[in-house]
C-alpha cells in the first residue's frame, strides 16, 4: 500500500463525509476505465461507477475506523465496482463491445499466434479487443484486470476471491482461447488479405 493511500484511509477513518470526495477524485478515472472495459458502454460504465461510489460510501459508514484503516483501498474499490457490474450484468445483460485502446501485453511464449502481438497494429488491436469482449466473463474479467488494469495476480485473486493458482490458470486459459480464436480460418483469411495488400 502506498503512502498516499494510507493517508487517505486515515482521513476517511477520522471524517468520512468530509474526505470521501478525495476518494472519488483519486479513483474515478481508473474505475471508469475498468467498468468501460467490462461493459463496452460509456453510459453503463458511468452508472456502474457512480453506484459503486455510493455503495462504497454506505459501506464505509458502517465500518469502524480501524477497519477503514486496514483496507487495501484500491483493491477494495475495484471489488465494489466489479460487484456492481456483476449485479447489472445479471439484471440487464449488458451488451459487450470492444475495449478501448490499451497498453501492450507482456507475455512470454510462442512468437506465432500470440494475441499480445496484435497490439502492434491499431487495426489488429481492435480485432483483439473484440475477441476479448467475446470471451466468457470469467476470462474477460481476469484478462482485463491483469493486462489492462495492470493489477498483480495477488490483487486479482483477492478481487475475485479466488486462489492465486486459479487466477493464473484463468488468465492462461483466456490467452489460449484468444489464440484459438486467432487461428480460426475466418481470421486467418483476414490476416492473409491484410498481409497481401
Amino acid at each position: 500500500m502506498d503512502q498516499g493511500e494510507q493517508v487517505l484511509l486515515l482521513l476517511l477513518a477520522t471524517d468520512l463525509h468530509r474526505h470521501f470526495k478525495q476518494v472519488v477524485l483519486c479513483y474515478q478515472h481508473r474505475l471508469f476505465a475498468f467498468a468501460r472495459r467490462l461493459t463496452g458502454s460509456v453510459q453503463d460504465a458511468e452508472d456502474i461507477v457512480q453506484e459503486a461510489f455510493v455503495s462504497a460510501y454506505v459501506s464505509l459508514e458502517n465500518y469502524s475506523p480501524q477497519r477503514i484503516q486496514a483496507l487495501k483501498l484500491q483493491a477494495w474499490l475495484y471489488r465494489v465496482t466489479l460487484n456492481v457490474y456483476t449485479h447489472h450484468a445479471r439484471g440487464s445483460r449488458l451488451q459487450l463491445v470492444p475495449l478501448d485502446n490499451s497498453p501492450v501485453w507482456e507475455m512470454e511464449g510462442e512468437e506465432e499466434a500470440r494475441p499480445e502481438l496484435l497490439f502492434e497494429h491499431q487495426e489488429q488491436r481492435q480485432e483483439l479487443e473484440m475477441l476479448v469482449a467475446q470471451l466468457p466473463e470469467r476470462y474477460r474479467i481476469a484478462i482485463t484486470c491483469y493486462f489492462f488494469e495492470h493489477l498483480p495476480y495477488q490483487e486479482i485473486a483477492e478481487l475475485l476471491d479466488q486462489p492465486l493458482g486459479t487466477v493464473k490458470s484463468t488468465i492462461s486459459r483466456g490467452i489460449r482461447l484468444l489464440r484459438a480464436q486467432l487461428n480460426t480460418p475466418e481470421i486467418a483469411k483476414r490476416e492473409y488479405r491484410h498481409g497481401a495488400s
